[in-house]
């Protein structure tokens, strides 16, 4: 996995031969791919061992010489099951958590890879109390219950197993990289408003410091959902809003969405209907595996390969050249022809999600016989503007270099805060840009409107017709564009703030034609 890479001085690769009776006898490359594993109760994991048939106890034998686990602070240990004191609530000595089911996934698709799971967990603790990175007294205090928990810093505990087990390696002449956190936890930020409406900035919070922590910007972080019942009221809803919230902005990020049904037919639960059992932690662990495995295909992306790469009615994805990584999607319309230059559509998601809003446009593009091209990362929200537009520029550049286009009909797009960024492009960039498509967006207020945006553009504005937000500028931001001598035309369609159907992108791409 192409994630976070800390170097340890290390002159070759070395190979291991492992050999124990009942485990797999294979080459193990030296380099361990290492997993962190956070959280509370559901983190912990309350599976019990000897209900897994026999088959999957094998498999987890079988890849053991190969997948260590190193549990609150514990020396690190073949993975496997833990010893449980029976309780009447969970009457069995073999327990497990998500962790089993995500070494043995891993394990298994990568056969030749050695893992260390870095686990800690506690239940029945909040982000906004013990896990949080900047961590007071006053808080703990009035979230967490009992002496114990309120003194409790998790987070700095579990920086501090990390640190030990990385040493650890490190002293054996191992290299390592981090591949990515798994996070199970918030059922207990339910239970305060102030936590619960706060979930997602200290969701973030934790996900920057663990990435500050370890040098690792790009380092993929898994949230699992919660679906719990307990706390204020609405307090569980506000939690799972801001998982997906903290998800959505952040382009490395993956949620294990959950379903609220108290049958629990996604990931079955205990009687008590808050922790995951047997098969709930079984199919938790895969889960958490299978959304590591989807970041790393989303990242693994080269950079342009050439004309040949680009076949009529298909997506590319691209990694521009330079510093910043970006990535870009690239739809070549089936009409497309080496011989004849095309127009080009250069388009923004508000999330960084730039294959979202071309699968939206594709149709589009299609019909008309136009290069589609959604950018990735570029998102609402980023605090750093020197790299923010050092990211714009490395990926615009990379694209009018390699995708070949009509120079004449250059187009940005984008939707609600990416349709601000294409006006914004045009302030700035050097080329000369036919026009933007602004689904449900802004120029970006009152400050706004004294800027130099590009003079002869043509300009389209399409906004939902209940789409309060972006209707409330529509005519001020008309009259801004109309100073810089550009034509605007307002489309308009049936709903909120959304990007408008198909149909209406037609009309929209009908209209630049005839320009």
């Amino acid at each position: 996995m192409k994630f976070l890479k800390i170097a340890i001085l290390f002159s070759a690769l070395v190979i291991v031969n492992c050999k124990v009776e009942g485990q797999e006898s294979i080459n193990v490359s030296n380099k361990v791919q290492v997993v962190l594993l956070a959280g509370q109760s559901n983190m912990a994991g309350a599976g019990n061992y000897d209900e897994l048939d026999e088959e999957f106890q094998k498999r987890i034998e079988k890849i053991s010489s190969r997948v260590s686990l190193s549990f609150n602070g514990s020396e690190a240990k073949p993975l496997s099951y833990f010893n449980n004191k029976p309780s009447e609530k969970y009457n069995f000595t073999k327990r497990f958590g998500p962790e089993l089911f995500l070494g043995l996934t891993l394990a298994e698709k990568n056969p030749t890879n050695e893992y260390l799971l870095i686990k800690r967990s506690q239940g029945g603790t909040a982000l906004y109390g013990a896990w949080s990175p900047d961590w007071t007294a006053e808080k703990a205090k009035a979230i967490e219950k009992g002496e114990f928990k309120q003194n409790l810093k998790l987070y700095e505990m579990h920086i501090a197993d990390i640190r030990k087990n990385l040493k650890e390696l490190e002293a054996k002449g191992k290299s390592f990289e981090i591949i990515g956190l798994a996070w199970m936890q918030g059922e207990n930020d339910a239970i305060l408003e102030v936590s619960a409406k706060g979930y997602r900035n200290n969701l973030k919070a934790l996900i920057k410091a663990y990435r500050i922590e370890f040098k690792s910007p790009e380092m993929p972080f898994v949230v699992g959902q919660i679906n719990s019942r307990y706390g204020v009221e609405g307090g569980a809803g506000m939690v799972r809003k801001g998982m997906l919230n903290a998800v959505y902005q952040d382009y490395y990020s993956a949620i294990i969405k959950t379903s609220t049904d108290t049958i629990w037919s996604d990931f079955p639960k205990h009687t008590d209907n808050v922790h995951y059992n047997t098969d709930g932690q079984k199919r938790l662990g895969i889960a958490f595996a299978t959304s590591f495995f989807n970041i790393e295909k989303k990242l693994n992306v080269r950079p342009f390969q050439g004309l040949k790469s680009l076949k009529p009615g298909s997506t590319i994805r691209i990694k521009a050249l330079g510093k910043t990584n970006m990535i870009y999607n690239v739809y070549t319309p089936t009409s497309y022809s080496k011989n004849k230059l095309s127009p080009i559509i250069i388009a923004f998601s508000p999330a960084g999600n730039g294959a979202g809003i071309l699968n939206q446009m594709r149709e589009s593009a299609e019909k008309f016989g136009w290069i589609l091209v959604g950018c990735d990362k570029l998102k609402n929200g980023m605090k750093d503007v020197a790299l923010e537009q050092k990211m714009e520029d490395e990926v615009m550049d990379d694209i009018l270099k390699n995708i070949p286009h009509n120079s004449n009909r250059i187009y940005l797009a984008g939707f609600s805060g990416g349709a601000m960024r294409a006006y914004s492009l045009t302030t700035r960039r050097p080329e000369t840009y036919a026009g933007v498509i602004a689904y449900g967006g802004w120029l970006g207020g009152k400050d706004f409107q004294d800027k130099e945006y590009q003079s002869g553009m043509y300009v389209a504005v399409v906004n939902g017709e209940k789409d309060k937000g972006a209707n409330k500028w529509k005519e001020i931001d008309s009259k801004t564009l109309i100073k810089n001598n550009c034509e605007v035309k307002h489309f308009s369609h049936e709903g909120g703030h959304k990007i408008a159907p198909p149909k209406i992108t037609n009309e929209v791409l009908s209209w630049l034609n005839t320009k």
